[in-house]
């Protein structure tokens, strides 16, 4: 059975720290196992998220206004928030800036008005539901990183004025949330507040997905007895 090793996207490389080793291995001979590239869904209007998808996993409100930079894994666990130095830049840390009940990226020296962009990763291997408020600024897109294929995929989200939820049909890796932009002056910055991770409702379950491998191998095995 021939096998292929799919390297991380570049422009997640630096924020991956602990899941850097976590390399996608496809074997040829389950390909017709695996799901397709994930399709998502943008929700404008909280309400209409919340009434899509299941419970709650997770959430965080970002409480305090220290103003101080911390690491990016202090708030929600299985979450790792980060700055990046542009909405699809291969410079991001995991740090944030922690400031007026919110979370937004710490400066950007190489920006000419000093914004970056925030990213954040899933540590959780089956997140398929996400939601989170903005202030301040615009959030034009989110550049998403699938978690089976490492593909890079850009959703708009031209309709978000305060409120952005998804809902994938595949496990999530990851997004950067491009910024809004001002002409000739830099990036729009924004905060971040109220994130939540849900239940995708109707999905099917990673286990799921591994029973039907287990079948497929032993129905093999069990052609081969009678072969034999």
């Amino acid at each position: 059975m021939a096998c292929i090793v799919l390297a991380p996207p570049a422009v997640l490389e630096p924020f991956m720290s602990s899941t850097r080793s976590a390399l996608a291995v496809v074997c040829l001979g389950l390909a017709s196992v695996l799901p397709a590239q994930a399709a998502y869904t943008v929700f404008y209007d909280e309400a209409s998220y919340l009434s899509a998808v299941g419970a709650t996993r997770g959430y965080t409100d970002f409480a305090g206004s220290p103003g101080l930079v911390v690491a990016g894994d202090s708030f929600l666990p299985g979450v790792v928030f980060g700055s990046c130095t542009a909405p699809d830049s291969v410079a991001c840390t995991d740090t944030v800036l922690h400031n007026s009940d919110g979370i937004t990226d710490i400066a950007n020296g190489t920006a000419a008005n000093g914004v970056g962009s925030l990213a954040w990763r899933f540590e959780l291997v089956d997140v398929q539901a996400f939601a989170f408020h903005f202030v301040s600024g615009a959030i034009e897109s989110l550049n998403f990183v699938d978690r089976i294929t490492l593909a890079l995929e850009n959703v708009g989200t031209p309709g978000a004025t305060g409120f952005i939820g998804i809902v994938s049909t595949g496990a999530i890796f990851g997004a950067i949330a491009a910024n809004g932009s001002f002409p000739g002056i830099g990036l729009d910055r924004y905060f971040l507040d109220d994130f939540r991770i849900n239940e995708a409702a109707g999905t099917v379950p990673v286990p799921a997905t591994a029973a039907l491998v287990a079948l497929g191998l032993l129905a093999a095995a069990g052609l081969s007895r009678r072969k034999a």
